[in-house]
């Protein structure tokens, strides 16, 4: 790095501009210059992470071999890249880290900001998502192999059976419920999902809904031998 863009550099770092742009980012953010030492950082990075100082290298805060690849991939094509960054002390979380070319005037990259974005939760989301799409694809093969062991029996051996055929006609009844009920709840989810970001705009009788939620679980703890009582208003 020349002279010239090193003094452009400890300008970035020292302006009021530059220090004001850190600092009121709500995401953890940290300017590395191109010798890979920590020039900037704000409230949040320095929280996030104990051992990073200005003026260090910023890979003591920071020990990630994909960042620390993708800021030196940044630095030589001044394009930005995303990788991820996972820790699990004290907790496991896993971040977004976007490593963005910061350039001179004639375009020469002399640092990069890096911002990190913890996707922790939104992981766990999707891991109850993918857990809750295996449940109720097996919740759904059960009953949907039982109906059809059901219509195969009654077109075979008890064609002619009468008791047989009303015995199954109950089960299968209670089984096309079964899959009754999953497939609303599954719409249920689809249709929350859909206004989750959209403000109420009307009142919500709360307690409306707690007995319908009790209706609707009634018949399913009735299976299991349990009682669900709603408290009084």
């Amino acid at each position: 790095m020349s002279l010239h863009d090193a003094q452009k550099l400890a300008d970035l770092a020292a302006s009021s501009f530059a220090a004001q742009l850190i600092g009121a980012m709500p995401e953890p953010a940290v300017i590395v210059s191109a010798d890979e030492r920590a020039v900037a950082a704000n409230q949040p990075a320095l929280n996030l992470l104990p051992g990073l100082r200005v003026g260090d290298p910023f890979v003591l805060g920071l020990r990630a071999p994909d960042v620390i690849d993708a800021r030196r991939r940044v630095m030589a094509s001044g394009e930005a890249e995303t990788v991820q960054w996972s820790e699990r002390v004290p907790v496991e979380r896993l971040f977004d880290v976007t490593v963005a070319p910061l350039a001179t005037i004639d375009g020469t990259v002399v640092a990069t900001l890096l911002t990190l974005r913890d996707q922790t939760e939104a992981r766990r989301v999707e891991r109850l998502r993918v857990d809750f799409i295996a449940n109720a694809s097996h919740e759904l093969r059960t009953p949907l192999a039982s109906l059809v062991g059901f219509i195969e029996t009654l077109q075979g051996s008890a064609h002619d059976d009468a008791k047989a055929r009303d015995r199954f006609l109950v089960i299968m009844r209670e089984q096309g419920r079964r899959m009754a009920r999953l497939i609303e709840d599954l719409l249920s989810l689809s249709r929350i999902e859909q206004k989750q970001h959209l403000r109420p705009e009307t009142i919500v009788d709360l307690a409306q809904t707690t007995r319908s939620v009790v209706d609707a679980l009634t018949p399913m703890a009735r299976d299991l031998s349990l009682e669900i009582r709603l408290a009084a208003e």
